[in-house]
């Protein structure tokens, strides 16, 4: 294990401890959300609803016994982390009784036996309880994607493709889930999230060509992977509030050239460091969702605030909840105390954000 992750585990383990969260909490001043405003200073800045959306990229993997995530490009054929995970998140979300995305690999499908019959099962599942299901993709991990297009996948980023390929491989992911979930899913199929956030300008391209209205790839403020296959830059973004996602330059937030809503997910600043909105930090989530309840202006508009979770990271290998699980139910017990929050999918924001 490279000792970078051995201290990222290290810091994971301890500061998920009592003494731990003390620490975090007393230090959660460090927490900022720039550019984002002040609504305070603003009439009405609370009248409408601040959105919560709970996105899981559901994928293969798991946790380990010392918290290490097993991810899909790791295990592919971890497929506990589709069918144990979407369970055990969905427990918490009908125990809260709120609706969540889920952004699926499409790697599931090359499941057999039983463990494509328990993943279709979970699945099928979601779907019934109102969860919205999107398109997520790990090309480099996807045999499911690779058989269908009779071709390997080096990478994961966007960056490495052009748009000939990119076209063809989101359309031949929409082609499995009609063949594994049905017409009616793949025709409701309007939520996008590239793998490890990783979406260019062709992407942005290929996504409005087949018809999807909602993507969810940016992490304002963030990049990361420069140098390898998982390259991902969303470094220039500045924007937090919703903005239509542009075609020629995936970057720009005032192009208004394409149908599709960049609904980011919520990032922040804590002593300079940038994070993602995530219950991996759960001390942290709830003062970011704090910094943002009270300043992002819901006077004309609902803000959707969204936070983003892995299917994996809901199952140990035996099946049991895991520490992240706990924390994000802690988080959704957290937001519902703060009037006139809605728990909402993606569809669901997007409805409420357009109108």
């Amino acid at each position: 294990m490279k000792q970078t992750l051995r201290i990222k585990l290290f810091l994971y383990r301890f500061f998920s401890t009592h003494i731990g969260k003390t620490l975090l909490r007393l230090m959660s001043f460090g927490v900022k959300v720039k550019n984002i405003g002040n609504a305070k200073q603003r009439k009405n800045s609370k009248k409408c609803p601040f959105l919560v959306i709970i996105t899981t990229d559901a994928e293969s993997g798991y946790v380990d016994k010392n918290e290490r995530r097993i991810w899909q490009k790791e295990a592919p054929e971890a497929f506990i982390g589709y069918y144990q995970g979407i369970r055990n998140l969905i427990g918490i979300f009908d125990k809260h009784k709120i609706k969540t995305t889920f952004f699926l690999s499409t790697q599931c499908f090359s499941s057999k036996d039983e463990d494509y019959k328990k993943t279709k099962k979970e699945l099928n599942n979601a779907i019934k309880k109102g969860h919205e299901i999107g398109l997520h993709l790990h090309l480099d991990s996807d045999s499911s994607l690779q058989k269908k297009l009779l071709k390997q996948f080096k990478a994961t980023s966007a960056f490495f493709y052009n748009y000939k390929e990119k076209l063809s491989i989101i359309k031949a992911a929409r082609e499995i889930i009609k063949e594994n979930l049905g017409k009616s899913i793949e025709k409701k199929l309007i939520s996008f999230r590239w793998g490890n956030w990783a979406l260019d300008s062709e992407g942005a391209k290929a996504l409005s060509k087949l018809g999807f209205k909602i993507d969810s790839s940016a992490t304002p403020g963030i990049k990361g992977h420069l140098n390898d296959t998982r390259k991902y830059d969303w470094s220039r973004v500045k924007m937090h509030y919703p903005w239509k996602l542009s075609v020629t330059d995936y970057q720009a937030t005032t192009h208004n050239n394409s149908k599709i809503i960049e609904i980011p997910i919520a990032t922040f600043d804590f002593f300079g460091i940038k994070l993602r909105a995530d219950p991996v930090y759960p001390v942290l989530l709830n003062k970011a969702f704090m910094e943002y309840y009270k300043k992002a202006d819901r006077s004309k508009k609902p803000f959707p605030f969204v936070v983003i979770t892995h299917s994996l990271e809901a199952t140990y290998s035996n099946g049991k909840h895991t520490r992240a699980l706990k924390d994000l139910d802690g988080f959704i017990l957290f937001a519902k105390k703060y009037e006139n929050v809605e728990f909402v999918t993606l569809r669901e924001a997007r409805n409420k954000v357009i109108q």
